[in-house]
């Protein structure tokens, strides 16, 4: 090989990883382009009304089924599913749980109503209508939230990450983790499925996120900052009594549930003495 053959291979190697780099350069742009998460926006709304609800009640999962909200109540000794009228907040059905149980969040999917439990890795499972016990799964985490679409579970256990399993066998389909502009969103807490997006509850914080299920990106949040205290018809001096549950286990925003004839929304919290009905704009 001639010198000038020489120079010429070697201009071509070069200009060949040249064009490599620069088009994997261009690659690498579009990937980070594609994953580059944009701030979720205010979600506006106005409060359309407001309904009595029990103040002993420390409210882990809320659900509207056939007019009736599902509750369920948390804490050892005082876990409950209850059947509640919406308007009146007068309990209907309360079936008490096992004092070593701590109850969370509950879904109803197909007439069955699962009911998770925090420490104790049990899921619950009743028949709707009459509270009739259809049996348990086991869990292998904590339980949070739960909720679901057309065809999974999907729960939550205090992490980032939200579960979709199948109904009946906690089967597991997938995993998605939750994430905004700043990185993992934690303390995902009580869920609910609207319109093809997953609102939650974040625990310790006074926003409920909406995320999306296919890429676990929090698109929008619901700002509820001192949202009982402005909005409350009701003496609130009970939340703050010593020694109280309110005062040494917090009061804390929890419970979504959707009204899908009306496009409102439910919302509460544990020991909140009202339940107020919202609408997003």
């Amino acid at each position: 090989m001639n010198k000038l053959q020489t120079l010429l291979t070697a201009t071509s190697v070069v200009f060949f990883f040249a064009c490599g780099n620069q088009q994997q350069e261009t690659q690498d742009s579009a990937e980070n382009e594609k994953t580059t998460i944009e701030a979720p926006v205010n979600i506006p709304f106005t409060i359309i009304n407001s309904y009595p609800h029990d103040t002993a009640a420390f409210t882990q999962g809320l659900e509207i089924y056939k007019g009736v909200f599902i509750e369920s109540t948390g804490l050892f000794g005082r876990s409950s599913l209850r059947k509640v009228d919406i308007k009146s907040g007068r309990i209907s059905k309360n079936q008490k749980m096992d004092s070593v149980i701590f109850a969370e969040g509950v879904t109803v999917f197909n007439d069955t109503i699962y009911q998770l439990s925090w420490e104790n890795h049990l899921i619950f499972m009743y028949e709707v209508n009459n509270f009739k016990s259809l049996g348990k799964l086991p869990w292998s985490g904590e339980g949070w939230g739960i909720t679901h679409d057309s065809i999974s579970l999907i729960i939550s256990e205090g992490s980032d990450k939200l579960y979709f399993v199948e109904p009946g066998t906690l089967k597991p389909r997938k995993v998605v983790s939750v994430k905004d502009q700043f990185g993992a969103v934690n303390n995902l807490n009580e869920l609910e499925y609207i319109d093809g997006f997953i609102y939650a509850n974040r625990w310790q914080y006074d926003y409920i996120v909406k995320i999306d299920p296919n890429s676990g990106f929090v698109v929008g949040t619901i700002n509820l900052q001192d949202f009982l205290q402005r909005n409350s018809k009701t003496d609130l001096g009970y939340l703050k009594k010593a020694g109280s549950t309110a005062e040494q286990s917090g009061a804390v925003l929890n419970g979504i549930a959707y009204n899908k004839n009306d496009k409102t929304i439910f919302i509460t919290g544990k020991l909140w003495p009202e339940v107020f009905e919202i609408k997003l704009q």
